[in-house]
């Protein structure tokens, strides 16, 4: 897949999604608009939500260590430096609060534990320094957490197109 030059190209590489999981309760499609939904309902800034969209575009589409680079790489051209290292960087989210909050590996869901090792585990304190120097890491502790809330198998967002528009405004930018 090539860097997307469109948001319909955006788009149809989330729909695309639709039917696919890992093992989760929800599919990768539901699962994107649900962590975009939770990232709407808090307050959070269209770039903010237009990354939880587009976060795991990687998934199932390449290894668990590179679905967050690989996806960054596709968004950055179209929705800039910011979405694209909220995406790059939602896994290594994952391994600074499980590094940080020792409770909050208990929250995770069994596939998301699984994935944590291949995405390298637990922060060192050497990582977890950098990654809280970040003028970006409380953005990538937000979309992280609504990641990981967006897995409900009872609920389905409504109107998602609602996000294509928010894309396109990102696009816009």
């Amino acid at each position: 897949m090539e860097p997307f030059e469109s948001v319909d190209a955006a788009w149809a590489a989330l729909e695309a999604q639709r039917g696919l999981s890992e093992g989760e309760a929800v599919d990768f499609w539901e699962h994107a608009l649900q962590t975009a939904e939770a990232l709407e309902r808090s307050g959070a800034d269209d770039e903010l939500v237009a990354a939880g969209l587009l976060h795991d575009l990687g998934d199932g589409r390449v290894s668990d260590a590179a679905h967050a680079p690989w996806a960054a790489a596709l968004v950055r051209p179209l929705f800039g430096d910011r979405v694209a290292w909220l995406v790059e960087q939602h896994a290594e989210a994952k391994r600074y609060l499980c590094a940080t909050e020792p409770s909050y590996w208990q929250g995770l869901s069994p596939v998301s534990q699984q994935t944590l090792v291949h995405q390298g585990g637990l922060m060192t304190a050497d990582e977890v320094a950098r990654f809280r120097g970040h003028p970006w890491a409380e953005d990538a502790l937000r979309l992280r957490r609504a990641d990981d809330a967006g897995k409900r198998a009872d609920y389905r967002v409504p109107q998602p197109e609602r996000f294509r528009v928010l894309l396109a405004r990102v696009a816009a930018g």
